[in-house]
């Protein structure tokens, strides 16, 4: 072959691997001093500058500002001296974006050795960075929640045959074990045997699955005191779907434990007492039943044989206090009545069910119809919602609190008195109205103590007990109970059931 056809050969060969580098990489070439002096179409496209807008220019045109001064000392210290330099470098583009392209700077020398000419050749690497960027915030986003989980919990990593491999400072810190007494042991080393066998091998069943698990372990630390922790284990699957390793997350609640086994014992102390106090009741009731009743007895029958065997004979001083004394017997009898069934509340079971007490209240006005024989009474029965209740202490409750309003309306005609219900805060209120004797809400504190009475014997009959039974019951029921009046117009009794909700 001629020189001359050589020379073509050998510029069409350069020709082509040219356009070739055109289609692969941004390209261009500058001269010694830095001014741009050829750019190709991927130099203009990605820096959206024309090709005539970088002519003449130096590489300042695109500089984005993020490479310190020494960065770019450095790079043209090495071009300077003949070398070829690789990096990274962030540009800006025209329309103020960024990019990034990794470059490779070679310089073309003289005869003399010194730079011609540079060329440099880039590849757009913006999308890489740009996953670089998201991983490296990400993984600063793990390694912040990693420190901040370390911070709050106890946290373990075993293996899938749960050997450790890895243990905060907080897990040292409870267990008392240093971490090289911990790596590569399994959990038995502080296991505490406080669970069943059947416990453990649940967990593991769980876990094993790729289930999450959680629970609470009394676990053993190294000096041999116990702890409790409240704990969330968590599988991490492979690509086959089975458990890589386990993340154990635990909070100490030992505290928490000691509280409630305090509570335990607690309750059963007043468990015990409450047993003891039941029997001291039981106990009592015997004794007041028995040797109390047997002199009054006495003492009511003495009294009556006197004034029928000598009753002609004795004087009406005499006669006169002996009736007095069978009276007072009588009535001391009745307050030994009231006093047992006060007591025998403590001890009666509740046997809730659901109830009508309209039908209550009709069954009372049955039983009470002598009470209002001769008198003119007008009694009214409203709405009474449902509710769930103890059909026996609810049928004593109405008993007590008509026939107490019976009681004291005796001296009204027409008596009158109204038995409805009425809602306050979303709760049933049921209520017995009457128009009698009233009383001062002065003293309305002291309406459901045991043997108090707001008025004389010798006006209204009674023990004092009934309205302390009927708050006991409505008490043990969950409600309250109170009462409003005003002395000579009457008196309204409201009770409650289930506090938070009587309705059925």
């Amino acid at each position: 072959m001629q020189p001359e056809q050589q020379l073509k050969a050998s510029l069409k060969e350069i020709g082509d691997l040219k356009a070739a580098l055109d289609e692969h990489a941004i390209v261009a070439i500058t001269d010694p001093r830095g001014r741009i002096t050829y750019v190709n179409d991927k130099f203009c496209a990605i820096s959206q500058y024309s090709r005539d807008e970088l002519i003449g220019q130096d590489h300042r045109v695109i500089n984005s500002g993020h490479h310190p001064k020494e960065f770019i000392q450095d790079l043209w210290s090495t071009i300077g001296r003949g070398k070829v330099w690789k990096g990274e470098i962030k540009n800006r583009a025209k329309d103020g974006s960024f990019y990034w392209v990794d470059t490779t700077i070679v310089p073309f020398l003289n005869d003399d050795g010194k730079p011609r000419q540079y060329i440099a050749i880039r590849a757009d690497i913006t999308e890489r960075k740009r996953t670089e960027d998201q991983l490296r915030a990400s993984f600063k986003e793990i390694n912040d929640l990693k420190a901040a989980l370390d911070e709050h919990a106890i946290v373990a990593i075993t293996d899938p045959q749960g050997k450790i491999t890895y243990v905060n400072d907080k897990f040292c810190a409870i267990s008392k074990y240093s971490r090289g007494e911990l790596i590569g042991q399994d959990h038995r080393v502080i296991n505490s045997a406080h669970h069943p066998k059947e416990f453990i091998q649940g967990l593991w069943s769980t876990i094993g699955r790729g289930k999450v698990w959680k629970g609470e372990i009394k676990n053993r630390a190294k000096d041999g005191s116990f702890y409790w922790v409240d704990t969330t284990i968590v599988p991490f699957l492979n690509d086959d779907g089975k458990p890589r390793q386990y993340v154990a997350i635990r909070a100490d609640i030992t505290e928490r434990k000691k509280a409630e086994e305090k509570v335990l014992q607690l309750n059963a102390q007043l468990e015990q007492r409450v047993a003891e106090r039941t029997a001291e009741l039981e106990a009592f009731s015997y004794s007041i039943s028995h040797d109390l009743r047997a002199p009054l007895r006495a003492m009511g029958g003495f009294a009556r044989m006197l004034q029928e065997d000598f009753g002609a004979e004795l004087p009406p001083e005499a006669s006169r206090l002996l009736e007095r004394i069978h009276v007072n017997a009588m009535k001391m009898g009745l307050l030994i009545d009231g006093l047992l069934a006060f007591s025998r509340l403590s001890r009666q079971p509740l046997n809730k069910s659901k109830i009508s007490p309209g039908a209550v209240v009709n069954r009372v006005l049955e039983e009470l119809q002598s009470e209002t024989e001769g008198r003119n009474v007008k009694i009214t029965v409203g709405n009474l919602p449902a509710c769930q209740a103890d059909a026996t202490l609810l049928h004593q409750v109405f008993m007590n609190l008509i026939s107490n309003a019976l009681k004291y309306s005796r001296r009204r005609d027409p008596a009158i008195i109204e038995i409805g219900s009425g809602e306050e805060n979303g709760h049933c209120v049921y209520s017995i109205k009457d128009n009698g004797a009233g009383f001062e809400m002065k003293y309305a504190h002291n309406l459901f103590g045991v043997f108090q009475r707001l008025h004389r014997a010798e006006q209204f009959e009674g023990t004092g007990v009934g309205l302390a039974i009927v708050r006991r019951i409505i008490h043990r029921h969950g409600g309250r109970i109170w009462a409003v009046a005003e002395p000579e117009k009457g008196a309204t009794f409201h009770f409650t059931l289930e506090g938070e909700n009587n309705h059925v």
